[in-house]
């Protein structure tokens, strides 16, 4: 089944950028998207958050709710301020009730738990339907 991140007008895989404070999860993460035919790049900053959003032109930005220079939260703001059409899912090591409500108010579509893997994240951008395909 497809899914709305095939076939991109900048190519036929689709791109993921994952931002990441924990290179373990990251490492996860990548390793179970290229399984999946995704093009994976990884930074460890906001910065180069937001240079790779302009020069990857990724389908979905993966930040982490903390990262080296700045928080997660604000790279979302940030970057989702200058292309709303965006896919963002901020991934926080700590949760609270209101963490999903936090994500929309900076313009992300989605929070998730860091403890819930490669698959919570997969979950979170593809669905069900597409997860057993990964392994």
């Amino acid at each position: 089944m497809m899914n709305k991140y095939h076939h991109t007008e900048f190519g036929p895989r689709p791109r993921m950028l994952l931002a990441y404070a924990d290179a373990a999860y990251a490492s996860e993460c990548g390793r179970y998207f290229r399984r999946l035919g995704w093009e994976v790049e990884m930074v460890g900053s906001a910065q180069e958050t937001r240079l790779f959003v302009e020069e990857f032109r990724p389908d979905v930005v993966v930040l982490a709710a903390e990262l080296l220079d700045e928080s997660g939260w604000l790279t979302s703001a940030k970057i989702s301020t200058a292309d709303p059409d965006l896919h963002i899912i901020v991934v926080a090591a700590e949760w609270s009730d209101n963490m999903q409500e936090r994500a929309n108010a900076v313009g992300a579509e989605r929070c998730i738990r860091r403890e819930d893997g490669a698959e919570g994240l997969a979950h979170a951008v593809l669905g069900s339907v597409t997860l057993s395909h990964a392994v």
